[in-house]
């Protein structure tokens, strides 16, 4: 199955000379346009990129080989690991075009999409560009447009909030010594992403809201208090502003924690919340 492109598509002629390439080259045996391009919700806008999966008897030339020259002026190219045991080619053409190709044998491809890996890559929109091996029909039958709300256990909110805690004084000691680097990788990264997963399921439950996934779209999806407190947990590489913004994180942090714990109604750890605040008020 092949489709037509749109010309005011900015990647029209990258798709263009694909279907021209795949004519040429049997080993390719199936190209899925996913993402943003395939969207009807939040649909692709100027800063989209394209996003490909690419199965092939020739993995090498899409990866480490030539072939992803031959759809445009490469700028910067670089190789890293992807679902399902795959690696993933990303692109940087001439113009700033940004196309990720997942490169999968064919056998790596229907594994994927059989065993529901895919799944979460393809549940939003998918479009067959090339077909050889009956994609289309095992897209129709296998990928599911529900969307993954997010959940975790009550064992599992505990052993994530007591990990926060943990790491809120873990940090300030680090800041206090002087280990920035440490320090900031620790309040902007880790503890981030260990905030992401209770607002994330906080949200998902408490407004039935579609969080997506990595933080993609968070100023659509959480409230407008979460997005004001927000600005004030991100600090500059500074110590000072390092000691306000990890304040600022562990006030947030509890506040959703607690809402989800009533909303879940799991028991909430309020001793480790008040024993690492301690720390952070009595030192910073």
């Amino acid at each position: 199955m092949k489709t037509t492109t749109n010309s005011t598509d900015k990647y029209h002629e990258i798709k263009q000379r694909l279907l021209l390439l795949v004519e040429n080259h049997a080993k390719i045996k199936a190209v899925v346009a996913i993402g943003s391009s395939t969207r009807s919700g939040v649909p692709a806008d100027e800063y989209s990129d394209l996003d490909l999966i690419i199965a092939t008897d020739d993995t090498d030339s899409w990866l480490y080989g030539n072939l992803p020259a031959e759809l445009g002026d490469v700028k910067v190219s670089f190789v890293e690991p992807t679902l399902g045991g795959g690696m993933e080619r990303r692109v940087l053409y001439g113009g700033w075009l940004d196309v990720d190709m997942i490169v999968f044998t064919p056998e790596q491809f229907l594994n994927a999409v059989n065993d529901g890996t895919a799944n979460w890559v393809m549940n939003r929109g998918w479009l067959v560009l090339h077909d050889r091996i009956g994609a289309a029909e095992l897209l129709k039958q296998k990928i599911s447009a529900e969307i993954h709300k997010p959940d975790f256990s009550e064992s599992e909110f505990q052993n994530l909030a007591n990990n926060f805690y943990f790491h809120t004084v873990w940090a300030a000691k680090k800041t206090l010594r002087g280990e920035l680097w440490s320090a900031k990788m620790c309040l902007d990264s880790y503890l981030k992403n260990l905030l992401l997963k209770v607002l994330e399921v906080q949200t998902a439950t408490k407004n039935h809201a579609d969080v997506w996934h990595d933080g993609r779209f968070l100023d659509r999806w959480a409230d407008e208090k979460t997005r004001t407190e927000l600005k004030n947990c991100f600090a500059h590489y500074d110590k000072n502003d390092m000691k306000n913004a990890l304040k600022s994180t562990h006030r947030l942090f509890a506040r959703i924690a607690k809402e989800t714990a009533a909303l879940k109604n799991f028991a909430y750890p309020s001793e480790a919340e008040k024993f690492s605040n301690k720390f952070l008020e009595e030192r910073l």
